[in-house]
């Protein structure tokens, strides 16, 4: 696994990062293969690790903690901050040892449960809040220090208003974090955090049916020396499915969007063929070979899945 510098930072990144969303989680069989699978990934060259606090409800950074005790300099941690757990869900939390056999012994999927059951997640990125979020990683992630604090997602006003900015070089000069930068949902929030000399790094989708972000943002991050974080890099699965097991209504809005998809995907399968390449091949060749990318997410939840990933860039 190559490891690339970070943006203008001190941080040395293996060009694989893995994404730690479904790490953890009640509908997931429990913490020891998690455990597994975290060391695994390192022990395959990945150093990077992303996580967030609202991920499995906190599980996905308690994991991580378990799994690389006693070993915190052999990785980097960027979580994030900016989304409140509703109340449902911090209860849900408390109860994980108790529900999680009776789910998998049910067959509850996630997609199964009402709207009401989930609650409703709001953001917060005052000072205080985001004090008080970082406290809460620190102590599930069993370290004294975030290498990178990210922003969850923040609106583009919520950016350009700059609140979030105090606390967190207070936050930095405490030793709490290292570096800080922005996950974006938006170009907008992208061009917006790029005002600010002190973010170190931009999250945002990279992957070959999704360009336009990179295309908009990557000029000017290395305009910037600001490091490029790539995720969603097989588009949620869909370029590692074969052809026959992709049901496109499952990641379209409209008809429209439908058959944009499935064209993108029978030029890209057809391009992957002539070079004796999988599609998943092409696509995480694509997104960790862009200039300016320092990182590039896989998201997986199995052992399995990591060992299919990293042969696929070996």
């Amino acid at each position: 696994m190559k490891v690339r510098r970070f943006g203008s930072t001190e941080l040395q990144a293996s060009e694989f990062g893995l994404g730690c969303a479904r790490v953890g989680g009640i509908f997931q069989k429990g913490g020891t293969g998690f455990i597994e699978l975290l060391a695994a990934a390192r022990d395959a060259g990945i150093n990077f690790f992303d996580t967030a606090d609202i991920y499995s409800q906190g599980e996905s950074e308690t994991l991580i903690g378990r799994a690389f005790r006693g070993r915190r300099d052999r990785i980097l941690i960027a979580s994030k901050a900016g989304y409140c757990l509703p109340a449902r869900r911090k209860f849900v939390a408390k109860l994980k040892p108790l529900l999680r056999p009776i789910i998998q012994r049910l067959g509850i999927r996630r997609d199964q449960l009402p709207a009401a059951v989930r609650g409703t997640i709001a953001q917060d990125f005052s000072p205080a809040y985001l004090e008080r979020a970082v406290e809460g990683s620190l102590r599930r992630l069993r370290t004294d220090y975030l290498d990178l604090l990210q922003l969850h997602s923040p609106p583009a006003e919520v950016v350009e208003r700059g609140d979030w900015q105090k606390a967190l070089e207070g936050l930095k000069r405490a030793g709490k974090v290292r570096y800080y930068g922005v996950s974006c949902d938006s170009i907008e929030a992208g061009v917006a955090a790029l005002q600010y000399p002190g973010v170190s790094s931009l999250q945002f989708t990279v992957n070959l049916l999704e360009q336009r972000a990179a295309d908009a943002l990557l000029p000017r991050l290395r305009e910037r020396n600001v490091a490029a974080i790539a995720r969603e890099c097989l588009a949620n699965g869909l370029l590692v499915k074969r052809a026959e097991e992709v049901d496109l209504k499952q990641y379209c809005q409209s008809p429209g969007e439908e058959a944009l998809r499935a064209e993108q995907l029978t030029t890209y399968r057809q391009k992957a063929a002539s070079e004796g390449s999988s599609l998943a091949r092409l696509a995480l060749r694509y997104a960790s070979g862009l200039d300016g990318v320092s990182v590039a997410l896989i998201g997986v939840k199995s052992l399995s899945q990591l060992q299919g990933v990293i042969r696929e860039v070996a």
